[in-house]
């Protein structure tokens, strides 16, 4: 995260919640629909659990306090990028000639 970034959130914005992976969700002190979050190090967006992304995305105006144990968050983190990270196949040629032009 950028150091300007950090600064506009400290000027222009109003920390609404942050969350137990540190996590710092935010809006703007003059447009509340307008909402941002600065992730914690080490975190990216694969870290926001749903009820904050809907916060985020204006579906929903409930930031609840629904508080996951930290350890058990990060399990889900884990998981979660796991699930959606890309598996390279061992052989890739399998099945397959390319063209090659003449």
């Amino acid at each position: 995260m950028s150091l300007g970034f950090k600064l506009y959130s400290f000027f222009n914005g109003n920390l609404v919640h942050q969350d137990s992976l540190g996590n710092k969700y935010y809006h703007d002190k003059n447009n509340p629909l307008k909402r941002w979050v600065v992730y914690a190090p080490g975190f990216g967006p694969e870290s926001l659990p749903t009820h904050f992304h809907n916060w985020l995305h204006n579906t929903s105006d409930d930031i609840s306090a629904i508080q996951l144990e930290e350890s058990n968050q990060e399990d889900l983190v884990k998981r979660r990028v796991q699930k959606h990270s890309v598996k390279h196949k061992k052989n890739i040629s399998k099945g397959y000639n390319s063209w090659q032009p003449k």
